[in-house]
């Protein structure tokens, strides 16, 4: 047996403990040790190291629901405490939990007033999902700051059909204006006034939910 304990200890009890602790050893899995490369260390370990680099609650680790949103905030990490208190770090602090494309305006009805606009295309949302998005960003924010109020970009991929005689939409709101096109050619029936939309593409109905 190649061993490294001196022959004068070599008994039995320790030849034994010896030839074990080699068995575990060589057993480890030493891909499991490397805790720091964070994409291939088991989702086990996330929770943990989220807490070591003060990620938990509203840091973020609350808003990231998927493994790949957790790895890519503790990625972060570092980053996202060093530069806290300044735009990019909200910017990014969003896009690490799902808000890639997040625009903040600054210098909204007073010099430390800012927005948020958040653009989340086809997710659904819901009232806590915003208001866990708000507390993320008084996380961020610094303390001057003062956040006026987020606008959502939502993209809603849908038919809409009018059937109306000449009303565009009687049933919108005022503020609400609805560009019809495809139906309405140079057939006679209507003039070429500037109240109908006579092109054959395909319009885009913009909503704004206040």
């Amino acid at each position: 047996m190649n061993s490294i304990i001196p022959h004068s200890i070599q008994k039995p009890h320790v030849i034994a403990f010896d030839l074990l602790m080699e068995k575990r050893m060589n057993e480890l899995q030493l891909d499991a040790l490397l805790v720091y490369i964070i994409n291939t260390i088991d989702r086990s370990a996330l929770y943990w190291l989220a807490d070591q680099f003060d990620l938990l609650g509203y840091n973020g680790w609350k808003l990231a629901d998927t493994d790949e949103k957790k790895r890519s905030l503790i990625k972060k990490g570092i980053e996202l405490h060093r530069y806290k208190g300044t735009v990019w770090a909200i910017r990014e602090a969003l896009r690490t939990v799902g808000y890639p494309n997040a625009t903040i305006q600054e210098h909204i009805t007073h010099w430390a007033g800012f927005t948020i606009q958040l653009n989340v295309g086809d997710m659904p949302i819901d009232s806590d999902q915003i208001a866990e998005a708000l507390e993320m960003v008084k996380a961020y924010k610094n303390v001057r700051s003062h956040l006026k109020g987020f606008e959502f970009k939502i993209l809603i991929d849908d038919v809409l059909i009018i059937t109306d005689d000449s009303h565009e939409a009687p049933q919108t709101v005022d503020n609400d204006t609805v560009f019809t096109g495809g139906d309405f050619r140079y057939n006679g029936e209507y003039n070429y006034n500037g109240e109908k939309n006579h092109s054959s593409d395909t319009d885009v109905l913009e909503l704004t939910i206040n």
